[in-house]
Protein backbone atom coordinates (compact mmCIF):
# COMPACT_ATOMS: atom_id res chain seq x y z
CA UNK A 1 0.00 0.00 0.00
CA UNK A 2 1.54 3.47 -0.82
CA UNK A 3 1.69 5.84 1.97
CA UNK A 4 1.18 9.62 1.43
CA UNK A 5 1.55 12.62 2.72
CA UNK A 6 0.91 16.17 2.95
CA UNK A 7 3.19 19.05 2.81
CA UNK A 8 3.11 22.64 2.19
CA UNK A 9 4.78 24.35 -0.26
CA UNK A 10 4.68 28.36 -0.60
CA UNK A 11 6.35 30.33 -3.84
CA UNK A 12 7.37 33.71 -4.02
CA UNK A 13 9.06 36.60 -5.88
CA UNK A 14 10.55 39.85 -4.54
CA UNK A 15 8.23 41.90 -6.67
CA UNK A 16 5.92 44.27 -5.25
CA UNK A 17 2.33 42.16 -5.40
CA UNK A 18 4.09 39.03 -5.62
CA UNK A 19 6.30 39.20 -2.08
CA UNK A 20 3.32 37.24 -0.26
CA UNK A 21 3.42 34.75 -3.36
CA UNK A 22 1.05 31.80 -3.51
CA UNK A 23 0.77 28.66 -0.79
CA UNK A 24 -0.10 24.90 -1.74
CA UNK A 25 -1.08 21.99 0.03
CA UNK A 26 0.38 19.10 -1.88
CA UNK A 27 -0.24 15.14 -1.23
CA UNK A 28 2.70 13.16 -2.46
CA UNK A 29 4.08 9.35 -1.99
CA UNK A 30 5.88 8.94 1.47
CA UNK A 31 9.40 8.84 -0.19
CA UNK A 32 9.01 11.70 -2.21
CA UNK A 33 11.64 14.63 -2.59
CA UNK A 34 11.63 18.19 -3.59
CA UNK A 35 11.32 18.21 -7.51
CA UNK A 36 8.08 15.54 -7.12
CA UNK A 37 6.42 17.97 -4.76
CA UNK A 38 6.81 20.83 -6.90
CA UNK A 39 5.61 18.91 -9.95
CA UNK A 40 2.52 18.38 -8.13
CA UNK A 41 2.22 21.91 -8.06
CA UNK A 42 3.08 22.50 -11.47
CA UNK A 43 0.19 19.94 -12.11
CA UNK A 44 -1.75 22.13 -9.67
CA UNK A 45 -1.21 25.03 -11.93
CA UNK A 46 -1.62 23.80 -15.12
CA UNK A 47 -5.21 23.11 -14.34
CA UNK A 48 -5.75 26.31 -12.32
CA UNK A 49 -3.66 29.30 -14.00
CA UNK A 50 -5.55 32.01 -11.74
CA UNK A 51 -3.53 30.51 -8.83
CA UNK A 52 0.08 31.18 -10.70
CA UNK A 53 1.80 34.07 -8.86
CA UNK A 54 3.26 35.24 -12.49
CA UNK A 55 2.06 34.33 -16.11
CA UNK A 56 3.06 31.19 -17.33
CA UNK A 57 4.48 31.57 -20.69
CA UNK A 58 4.22 29.29 -23.37
CA UNK A 59 7.58 28.74 -24.95
CA UNK A 60 9.41 30.30 -22.10
CA UNK A 61 8.53 29.29 -18.82
CA UNK A 62 6.53 26.11 -18.24
CA UNK A 63 6.43 25.94 -14.76
CA UNK A 64 7.68 26.52 -11.16
CA UNK A 65 9.89 23.44 -11.30
CA UNK A 66 11.52 24.96 -14.57
CA UNK A 67 12.49 27.87 -12.26
CA UNK A 68 14.07 25.96 -9.32
CA UNK A 69 15.67 22.69 -10.22
CA UNK A 70 17.98 21.45 -12.70
CA UNK A 71 17.08 17.83 -13.97
CA UNK A 72 20.62 17.24 -15.53
CA UNK A 73 22.45 18.26 -12.98
CA UNK A 74 19.81 17.08 -10.11
CA UNK A 75 20.95 20.39 -7.88
CA UNK A 76 18.39 23.66 -7.02
CA UNK A 77 19.62 26.45 -8.52
CA UNK A 78 22.26 29.05 -6.52
CA UNK A 79 20.24 31.87 -7.00
CA UNK A 80 16.39 30.14 -4.99
CA UNK A 81 15.85 30.26 -1.49
CA UNK A 82 14.59 27.66 0.10
CA UNK A 83 13.25 27.22 3.87
CA UNK A 84 12.60 24.06 4.85
CA UNK A 85 11.38 22.39 8.14
CA UNK A 86 9.67 20.10 9.23
CA UNK A 87 6.58 20.23 11.99
CA UNK A 88 8.68 20.14 14.92
CA UNK A 89 11.64 23.05 13.36
CA UNK A 90 13.01 19.84 11.63
CA UNK A 91 15.86 21.62 8.90
CA UNK A 92 15.95 19.71 5.68
CA UNK A 93 18.97 20.77 3.82
CA UNK A 94 17.16 20.34 0.28
CA UNK A 95 19.91 22.65 -1.59
CA UNK A 96 22.75 19.93 -0.50
CA UNK A 97 20.66 16.84 -1.17
CA UNK A 98 17.16 17.40 -3.33
CA UNK A 99 17.11 13.96 -3.27
CA UNK A 100 16.16 14.35 0.64
CA UNK A 101 12.89 12.53 1.51
CA UNK A 102 10.35 15.29 2.62
CA UNK A 103 9.21 15.15 6.04
CA UNK A 104 5.45 14.57 6.59
CA UNK A 105 3.12 18.06 7.29
CA UNK A 106 6.63 19.60 6.25
CA UNK A 107 6.67 23.30 5.45
CA UNK A 108 8.57 24.40 2.93
CA UNK A 109 9.43 28.46 1.48
CA UNK A 110 10.78 29.02 -1.83
CA UNK A 111 11.39 32.68 -3.07
CA UNK A 112 12.95 32.84 -6.58
CA UNK A 113 15.50 35.15 -7.31
CA UNK A 114 13.75 38.05 -9.51
CA UNK A 115 16.79 37.57 -12.39
CA UNK A 116 15.28 34.20 -13.50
Amino acid sequence: MIEFKTIKISISMPYSGLSQGKSFNVQIKDDANLAEAIAKVDKYIKNNPEDCIFPIFEGYIYNYLQLIWNPKTNKIYDDVGIMAYGPNREFMPLHENPDYSLIPESDINIQLDPGC
